[in-house]
């Protein structure tokens, strides 16, 4: 579904880091919802607290977002698996967002999702070369 590379952000005091938590870098396709409106992007790195994503139309900090983030592990080695996060925008960077989560939970994928997702990562991919 989505090319996964994990790598742990060593933590270090390092000034003016607010995070609680360890951030992964990873791969995974994220359709993502801010004030009724819908998008695709790619989480960047995700942690207990938080996420970092890819945004393809502006959002401003304070912006309630949901967000349903393909996730990489099999249930049973057959259901797929999708993580819903709710949270805040914090910080907004070009081309990216930052969300703290107020919410987490794993749900089921539906099959639109993963059709969705893989349609995506096909086409990411095929531009690419």
């Amino acid at each position: 579904m989505a090319r996964i590379s994990v790598s742990a952000n060593k933590r270090r005091k390092v000034k003016g880091e607010r995070r609680r938590s360890t951030r992964f870098a990873m791969g995974l396709p994220v359709y993502y919802t801010v004030r009724d409106h819908s998008w695709w992007g790619h989480i960047l790195n995700i942690g207990s607290g938080g996420a970092l994503f890819t945004i393809n139309q502006p959002v401003m900090p304070g912006n309630a977002v949901e967000l349903r983030i393909g996730w990489p592990a099999l249930v049973h080695d057959s259901v797929h698996l999708n993580l819903v996060a709710k949270g805040t925008i914090v910080r907004v960077e070009q081309g990216r967002a930052a969300v703290r989560f107020t919410m987490r939970a794993f749900r089921t994928s539906s099959s639109e999702f993963l059709k969705q997702a893989v349609f995506r990562e096909f086409h990411s991919l095929s531009s690419q070369c």
